[in-house]
Formats: C-alpha cells, structure tokens, sequence
C-alpha cells in the first residue's frame, strides 16, 4: 500500500544523491517539514522543469510507501515566483540565510502554515528592498516574527519576569539570553545583560509591528544595536553556526 500526498511547499534544499538523483528537502505549507526523493532528477531535469530551484513556491505530488520516512517526488510544478530575488547578491544572501534559519529551527508537530507563509512573504517583499539597510530591515522583522511563531521573541512591553513597564526602568536592560527587557529588581547575580537605548527599543517596536514608527534620532547605530538583539535570542535557538548568516553580515 502506498500513500499520495499533493501540497504546496517551499524548497529547503536539495541534495544530490548518487548518480542519479535527488534528495529534496520540502516545507508544506499543509505538512511541514519532509524529504523527497526525485529519480532521475540529476540526467532529466525536464521532468521537473525549474520547479527544483529554490525560492520558488510549487505544487508537489508526492507517494510514500508503507513503512518508509522517504517520500517520492513524482511532480513539481512552480506556482509562483519571485522574480528579482536573484538580481542581487544582498537578496540572494538574506533570502538564503531565511531558508536555512527555517530549516534548521522547524520544529516536527510545529504548525507549518504560520512559518510557510512568513518565509513566503518574505520571499515575495524581498525585490523590492533597493538598499542594503532596507535587505537588514525586512530581515530583522522576519527574524523577529519567526521568533514570535516559536514563542520565543523577546519581550518588550515590560520585563519579562515581572511585566514593570519601561517607563518604570531606570535603564533599559535586555537579557543576552533572549529574553528581553529585565528590570533592575528581577536581574539575578550572573544575568549576562545589555543596556539599550530608548531608540533601539522604538526600533525592536518597529520590527514587531510595523506600523510602530521608527525614531527619528540615532536610526543607523540603533538598528544596529536591535540587529544584535535578535542575534542573541537566534543564538539560542540553533544549534550551530549558519554560513549564510555570516555572509549576510558581511554583505550588509
């Protein structure tokens, strides 16, 4: 007995197999997380068209065997793409660097929907980012949202131990551990923590929602500052270095 599944999903990667084949690794917008083997993908490409590339949006038609992790990917077909994604380094980098963040933080029984269409809008927002400080932007606030899905973003209406607002604050110090703002009274001896400024705050805001405004003071050096935030709450989220978040950061 065999199983037929047909979804729309996001490419994650694809390895290639033997000599051959191909290993794919899918996001379903309805299944999560699964991989996928294309027979004959590597010497008939035809078969598959361009839907093998990544940063596009396609149908899969898939068929599992009974008692088998591995799926077969008999069809692939793009319903849509992004164009523009690859007319520059910066947006080929970022959406990467989104495509494996995603991969290696998903979560098997995670809702899948929520994250497909996070990565998918970020693809779809991304050619219209001109400038590297509008790639950084869109960037934070898909990691602050992806943050958000996992429930781990940090918190920013109050401390995170005990809600005090930060106009109560006599600074504003945020957990390195991701946690987010920590007032003075719930800080434990050994809490590695940060000082921020009030404009890095109104920016993590923004990054949030972006219908907060941003400051009209200090934007450079305080986005900067909110870009080392969210590195700190994604550093305890995986379990490894990501290559192609460093070569974001030297891009940008």
């Amino acid at each position: 007995m065999s199983q037929n599944l047909q979804t729309a999903a996001l490419i994650l990667r694809t390895v290639d197999y033997g000599d051959n084949h191909v290993i794919v690794d899918l996001l379903g917008r309805d299944t999560g997380r699964l991989s996928a083997i294309a027979h004959g993908a590597q010497k008939s490409r035809k078969r598959f068209g361009g839907a093998l590339e990544p940063l596009r949006v396609v149908e899969a038609s898939l068929t599992q065997r009974r008692g088998s992790d591995l799926w077969r990917l008999d069809e692939l077909e793009v319903i849509e793409s992004f164009t523009g994604i690859d007319e520059r380094i910066e947006t080929i980098t970022a959406a990467s660097y989104a495509t494996e963040l995603v991969r290696e933080t998903w979560r098997e029984g995670e809702e899948a929907q929520p994250i497909f269409e996070l990565l998918r809008r970020f693809f779809a927002h991304l050619p219209a980012c001109s400038t590297n400080s509008s790639i950084e932007r869109l960037t934070h606030q898909f990691e602050f949202q992806l943050l958000r899905l996992y429930g781990l973003a940090p918190a920013l209406e109050g401390c995170a131990r005990c809600g005090k607002t930060p106009e109560a604050m006599n600074s504003l110090r945020l957990s390195r551990r991701g946690e987010g703002l920590v007032c003075a009274d719930c800080r434990h001896t050994g809490d590695a923590m940060g000082v921020i400024s009030q404009p890095t705050l109104a920016v993590l805001h923004h990054l949030a929602d972006p219908d907060c405004p941003l400051p009209d003071d200090d934007l450079h050096s305080a986005m900067a500052q909110a870009g080392r935030v969210l590195a700190n709450a994604i550093d305890q989220l995986v379990d490894r270095p990501l290559l192609s978040r460093q070569m974001l950061r030297q891009l940008l």
